[in-house]
C-alpha cells in the first residue's frame, strides 16, 4: 500500500525538515560518513495494536550492506518504515528486534503481520550512547528531549494501539519510564504510576500514559534488546504474558 498522501507519510515529511533543520546541533553525536534517514516508525504505526519503545535508532541500521538509498523522498521514506518488517522489504530486520520479537509471538502480536510496530524517542540514528563522552552524553539527553515532540506525534498515528511497551534506559541516567515521566508533561502527556528503582535486573513496571483524549496502557522493563543479557526482556514478556493478553482483549 502506497503511503503518499497519508497523515503518516507527511508527518514523515515533517520530521525530515526538522532533522535536517537541526542537525548541526548535534554532529558530535553523528556517525561520519553514514547516510542515514529519521525513523518514525519501523513497521506500520496506523494498524499496530501493540506499540514498543526504544531510544533511538540502531547505529548500525545504515551500514552499507543493508542498502539504504543515500537519498529518500519523504513518501517513499514513509513506505520503506510501513513495509520495514515485511516479506520482499529491500533488507531484513536488525537483529536489534529479536528479543523484541520473541516476546511478543507470546502476545500474538507481531511486527512481520502489522500487529507490532516499533518507535523510538528520538528518530535520529546516533553513534551508539556507549561510545559518547561525558559532555556527548549531556547533548545526546537535550537532542532527545526535544526530538520527543515526533515520538508523541508518531503515537497519535497509533490510533488502534491498545498497549504501549517500553524497555531500556536513556544514557543510564534515566530508565525510559523515568524519562517520561519528567518530559511528557511537555507535549500534553502524562505517564501515570509510581516507578521506584531496586536491585536486581530485568524489573518491571506498569504504567498508563494519557493525555485529554487516550489513556494507553503502558509495560516497562528495565532490560533493553541491547543489553548484555538480551534474554531477559522477552523472558520477562513471558512472565506478564496473562495480563498483557488481558489489555489487548479488552
Amino acid at each position: 500500500m502506497n503511503s503518499s498522501g497519508s497523515p503518516f507519510a507527511g508527518h514523515v515529511g515533517s520530521v525530515q525538515r526538522y532533522v535536517a533543520l537541526t542537525s548541526g546541533q548535534y554532529g558530535a553525536l553523528l556517525m561520519r560518513g553514514v547516510s542515514t534517514h529519521p525513523i518514525c516508525s519501523f513497521g506500520d504505526a496506523e494498524n499496530a495494536r501493540v506499540v514498543t519503545v526504544g531510544l533511538n535508532p540502531s547505529n548500525t541500521e545504515f551500514a552499507p550492506v543493508r542498502g539504504w538509498p543515500t537519498q529518500l523522498e519523504h513518501t517513499r521514506l514513509a513506505d520503506r518504515c510501513r513495509s520495514y518488517f515485511r516479506s520482499g522489504a529491500p533488507c531484513p530486520p536488525h537483529p536489534w528486534f529479536r528479543p523484541w520479537s520473541e516476546g511478543l509471538r507470546d502476545l500474538r502480536a507481531e511486527y512481520e503481520r502489522g500487529s507490532a510496530v516499533h518507535i523510538d524517542l528520538s528518530p535520529r540514528p546516533t553513534r551508539s550512547v556507549s561510545n559518547l563522552t561525558k559532555s556527548e552524553r549531556v547533548l545526546f539527553l537535550e537532542m532527545v528531549e526535544r526530538d520527543l515532540w515526533a515520538f508523541f506525534r508518531t503515537l497519535e498515528l497509533c490510533q488502534k494501539a491498545q498497549l504501549v511497551m517500553l524497555a531500556g534506559s536513556v544514557t543510564g541516567k534515566y530508565y525510559i519510564n523515568e524519562f517520561l515521566q519528567r518530559f511528557a508533561p511537555n507535549h500534553g502527556y502524562q505517564l501515570e504510576g509510581v516507578f521506584k528503582r531496586v536491585p536486581g535486573r530485568g524489573n518491571v513496571a506498569w504504567h498508563y500514559l494519557s493525555n485529554a483524549s487516550r489513556r494507553l496502557p503502558v509495560f516497562f522493563c528495565c532490560s533493553s534488546p541491547s543489553g548484555g543479557d538480551k534474554g531477559m526482556l522477552p523472558k520477562r514478556i513471558v512472565e506478564n504474558a496473562e495480563r498483557l493478553k488481558s489489555i489487548l482483549k479488552q
